[in-house]
């Protein structure tokens, strides 16, 4: 697209590129005028889960890698530059540098996989070019680099300057909140072709203007001139013209909603799609893709699914519907980051990253309810999905939205018929049951890379389940650090980094496996686990006994003249787990404090305490709700005979050989007992790498030899086993 004056003279050229031609070999300076990089973890997660859900709608089991050249395009928005010494960034920067995140994300996944190494190499031209002997970011903001290189590195031990900007505190806490948020399926096999696509499919408009002042222009005219309609002035419009009377009076609550939600933090547009998704859709509703865009053209379809066919109609789902949800979902959006009483666990769930809470949530809204019976439902769906998220933690499932969203949007017309606060308990009881995942995963859990966040979590709500049970006041917000100006407590190793000393681990790997052990850590302030780091353990028990009660049950004089400790043991039978340890920690330690923790995590998510109505004598797991896109399962191979249960499985490739057990129901069972739903998660922990293809890594005994799965299940595609 090209404009010309009177002249001919080209004054805006528009094209369209794609993410690999904007990155590749190019150096973008920032005008004085832009703002500082401001995108929230939400926003990021919106793209992610945006990028995830176009690609992974399209990408199957099986493709090759050529087929990504026909997956449909995804438009990203657009740009503004202009030429100089350099192309300087006019307008896009914040969707730009969270590209430049995201592709460095991937550089750090890519690199963990031996087997793409060449594409990890590729992908390095995106994010950073030399020139005349010197190394420059895409974005080359010097201010940033070294953050950028940190996050490049994978390095969590970058400290931030004390007078770093806005922009340099976003940039690290957005990349740190890849490694947690990155959706955990595309670490696996799809992880090649997403990025062919991201590269290749994803675009983006590069309107180029011919010089500085012409960019300025550009810009302002994009950013200050001329509001457009939004979809929710639009709704508005239709919603009022056709109420029929009342007019006045429906403008003032339509514009105090609108304040509303404003003041709470929440955005309107946010609660009108989600709204409509928690109220009136069902699986088989038509359309649901316009309601994350053009909502007022959806409700202008589904008037009649809406019941709005007369003008009381329209004027009621104003003034019935609309405002009263308003103030509820202004009270959730409060509680994600303040306290508010009973709905503590709302604002866990959005430190986890949980922002699809507000559609299950607000399913439960009934506009009739008073506070209290709103508060009651609201607290029993959030606790129910921190129970769903912490045992998926503790087994290494996928949390990320784009994950966990196919089992809300399960239950979202369900828990929409709750009526009252017993049928919503009996409703998640029944769910509760039957989970895909219990705690037994904690019995191999470590810490790793990309699941810090986690672990810490874990670690905070035990530890305050402890100091709770003895009489203490509740510190979780405080040991996540989300009370204002706090920071979050970190992680503290028992055993110190020092291979020489913990020989009795056997290898140096194994002392790494085990000094990762959920076992193994403790959550302390960050002053003293600063402190703490290199002392032995016989010194560190002593400084132990003076933290958190969790920490202080290592030190024998902890349990002494103590009768609530002694009470709290006693009532939840934990006398043979919490137990002291004096002047040494050995592996068998480790294993025994795992256990504890297994053991505090039941009783911390124990459903029944949780207030759900837990049915008799009903057990069945059910299988958790999954996108179509994983294809093809080792189930299915061993259900047609190509493999047998109870194989034995070992790694290809260059590290040390790992084995693992394949299960009659196709999941996979590591060597140490941990038990893994996909095959690319269990090589990825039996590796101890961030990202691999478990098709490809994970080999078997055949007729043939020792042949990888990707060959197995070849085989089953030529022979026409499998559709």
């Amino acid at each position: 697209m090209c404009v010309h004056d009177g002249a001919d003279a080209q004054l805006v050229d528009g094209r369209g590129q794609t993410v690999s031609q904007l990155f590749k070999d190019v150096r973008y300076g920032l005008e004085y005028y832009q703002r500082e990089y401001t995108w929230s973890r939400r926003n990021m997660q919106e793209l992610l889960d945006d990028l995830a859900n176009r690609f992974l709608d399209q990408w199957e089991s099986g493709h090759e890698r050529a087929d990504v050249r026909f997956y449909r395009p995804y438009f990203l928005g657009s740009i503004v530059t202009y030429e100089s010494d350099r192309t300087y960034l006019v307008d896009g920067q914040q969707r730009f540098t969270s590209l430049l995140l995201l592709l460095s994300h991937l550089r750090g996944l890519l690199g963990a996989d031996e087997d793409l190494e060449e594409d990890a190499a590729e992908i390095d031209r995106l994010i950073r070019s030399r020139r005349y002997g010197q190394r420059s970011f895409t974005l080359d903001v010097p201010e940033r680099d070294a953050c950028m290189e940190a996050l490049l590195k994978g390095r969590t031990d970058f400290v931030l300057p004390p007078n770093a900007s806005l922009s340099v505190k976003n940039l690290w806490a957005r990349g740190c909140d890849l490694a947690e948020d990155f959706p955990a399926t595309l670490r696996g096999e799809p992880l090649p072709y997403f990025v062919d696509w991201l590269l290749h499919r994803v675009c983006l408009v590069d309107i180029r203007a011919h010089d500085r002042d012409n960019g300025w222009e550009i810009f302002e005219t994009m950013n200050d001139r001329g509001a457009r309609l939004t979809p929710l002035d639009l709704l508005k419009g239709f919603l009022l013209s056709h109420a029929g009377q009342n007019h006045a009076e429906l403008n003032r609550a339509w514009r105090d909603m609108l304040s509303g939600l404003t003041n709470a933090g929440a955005h309107p547009s946010d609660f009108i799609k989600t709204l409509l998704q928690a109220r009136y859709v069902q699986p088989d509703t038509p359309d649901l893709d316009k309601i994350d865009g053009s909502f007022h053209e959806w409700v202008r379809e589904h008037a009649v699914l809406l019941e709005l066919t007369r003008p009381d109609q329209f004027r009621w789902f104003i003034t019935d519907v609309l405002v009263p949800s308003a103030k509820r979902y202004s009270l959730i959006q409060r509680a994600t980051t303040e306290r508010v009483q009973g709905l503590e666990t709302v604002r866990y769930n959005a430190d986890n990253g949980l922002t699809a809470q507000f559609t299950l949530l607000t399913a439960a809204m009934r506009p009739d309810d008073d506070e209290r019976t709103f508060i009651a439902k609201a607290q029993l769906v959030a606790r129910f999905l921190d129970l769903m998220l912490a045992r998926r933690m503790a087994n290494s499932a996928p949390i990320q939205n784009v994950e966990v969203l196919p089992e809300i949007m399960r239950l979202v017309p369900l828990v929409r018929e709750a009526a009252t606060v017993d049928e919503l308990s009996e409703l998640l009881g029944r769910e509760a049951v039957q989970l895909g995942h219990d705690f037994s995963g904690i019995n191999t859990f470590k810490l790793r890379s990309d699941n810090r966040k986690q672990v810490r979590y874990l670690l905070a709500r035990m530890t305050a389940f402890v100091e709770g049970g003895n009489g203490n006041p509740d510190r979780t917000a405080e040991y996540l650090g989300l009370e204002a100006g706090t920071r979050p407590h970190e992680i503290e190793h028992i055993w110190e980094n020092h291979y020489d000393r913990h020989k009795e681990a056997g290898s140096e790997e194994q002392f790494r496996n085990q000094r990762d052990q959920l076992g193994a850590l403790l959550l302390l302030p960050k002053s003293d686990n600063a402190s703490y780091q290199d002392a032995v353990y016989e010194r560190k028990v002593r400084f132990y006994r003076g933290q958190n009660l969790l920490a202080a049950l290592l030190h024998p004089e902890s349990h002494e003249r103590n009768p609530r400790l002694r009470r709290f043991i006693e009532a939840h039978d934990l006398a043979k787990l919490a137990k002291p340890y004096g002047d040494s920690f050995p592996p068998s330690a480790i294993k025994e404090r795992q256990r504890l923790y297994r053991r505090l995590c039941e009783l911390l998510w124990n459903p029944a305490d949780l207030g759900f109505t837990l049915p008799a004598g009903q057990t069945a797991k059910r299988t958790p709700s999954t996108r179509a896109h994983y294809g093809i399962t080792p189930a299915q191979l061993i259900a047609i005979g190509l493999l047998k249960p109870h194989t034995r499985l070992s790694t290809t490739g260059k590290t040390e050989t790992q084995y693992a057990v394949l299960l009659d129901d196709g999941r996979v069972q590591l060597d140490n007992g941990a038990i893994y739903d996909s095959l690319s998660t269990a090589a990825q922990m039996a590796l101890n790498i961030r990202s691999c293809n478990g098709w490809r890594r994970w080999q078997v005994e055949t007729e043939n030899g020792l042949e990888q799965l990707i060959k197995v299940r070849q085989r089953a595609l030529e022979r026409g086993l499998i559709a």
